[in-house]
């Protein structure tokens, strides 16, 4: 499981891995954990299987287990650990953030899927509003997921409540949300990695 990419800084850590092997190649990594086994016997997809074991091996490699608390909005938390964490997957590859303070990821492979939904998500004042680029479409998504990510409130939605505007800075983006009981302007990274779309969001307090 090579790392395919991977960002540190004082407060935030990144880090993305591409999956290759197999599901039960991954399964004997964690030395026949029955809990392990019997969760990711819930999964019918190989892929779902092979994602969900990678962003655990990924957990485990940082904080020394893979499992989590969920909080009420079904953030993950880690065991006795006060970090911040967020995870993504899509297709062959996961990842995961961790830091200081509340954060979200996620990544996307750019496909023309992005155009047909579109409109499920796009605010008429987000950048790219007009583009009709599956390249602009898909930073819109993942920097509106990862937005969600940072408490996963299931009253704040895509297009009602969140916002992406550009910076000065390249391949930064500003994610604002904005909702009657809550709004908060967030520093959001741009990633692309062969044909995949990475977002999450920077040392915001």
């Amino acid at each position: 499981m090579p790392i395919l990419d991977k960002d540190t800084s004082i407060d935030n850590h990144v880090t993305l891995w591409e999956i290759t092997e197999s599901w039960t190649e991954l399964f004997e990594l964690f030395e026949n954990d029955d809990e392990i086994n019997e969760l990711v016997q819930n999964f019918k997809s190989e892929f779902k299987k092979k994602q969900f074991l990678a962003s655990r091996l990924l957990l485990k490699m940082e904080f020394g287990d893979w499992k989590t608390l969920l909080n009420p909005y079904g953030k993950p938390q880690p065991i006795n650990n006060s970090t911040e964490i967020s995870i993504t997957h899509d297709r062959g590859i996961a990842g995961i953030i961790k830091s200081l303070n509340p954060c979200g990821i996620d990544i996307q492979e750019i496909t023309p899927k992005v155009i047909r939904v579109k409109s499920k998500f796009i605010n008429e004042n987000d950048i790219y509003f007009f583009s009709k680029k599956e390249k602009d479409l898909t930073v819109l998504w993942c920097a509106k997921e990862a937005l969600y990510k940072i408490n996963g409130n299931p009253n704040i939605f895509f297009k009602e409540h969140m916002i992406i505007e550009e910076s000065e800075v390249e391949n930064i983006v500003i994610g604002k949300i904005i909702h009657p009981e809550f709004r908060k302007d967030y520093k959001l990274k741009v990633h692309f990695i062969e044909n995949y779309c990475l977002v999450y969001t920077l040392n915001n307090t």
